[in-house]
């Protein structure tokens, strides 16, 4: 979804004007902005959390060339969503159920020739 479009949706949702929608939306991405630099995490009520994590520095290979190439350290963000959205988008969560191993005879899978060992 793009900015415009998400703009329009809440103007629609909410009946406010677009105009204020636009405010609002900048004043929430500023907000987000400040408080992941500044407390590495942002609830967003009833929805998730985004949060800062460090990514280790790694080596890796450019696909086009096959080139090994050093990518550094950095920080990403990260979103984790409550399980009230989760259950939303997935339904409610089911049970697991144990697998059983089947069953042994005590014989190998291959059935190897009868005749003297070697």
């Amino acid at each position: 979804m793009r900015r415009d479009q998400m703009i329009e949706g809440i103007m629609r949702h909410a009946g406010i004007s677009k105009a204020n929608v636009g405010r609002f939306y900048e004043g929430l991405t500023e907000l987000i902005r400040r408080e992941l630099a500044r407390n590495k995490e942002f609830v967003l009520p009833g929805l998730g959390v985004l949060r800062v994590r460090n990514r280790a520095a790694r080596i890796a290979r450019n696909p086009q060339t096959g080139e090994m190439i050093r990518v550094p350290a950095r920080k990403v963000v990260r979103f984790k969503a409550y399980s009230a959205l989760d259950e939303h988008l997935n339904g409610p969560p089911k049970k697991s159920t144990p697998v059983t191993p089947p069953e042994t005879t005590g014989q190998l899978p291959i059935d190897l020739p009868e005749g003297p060992a070697s």
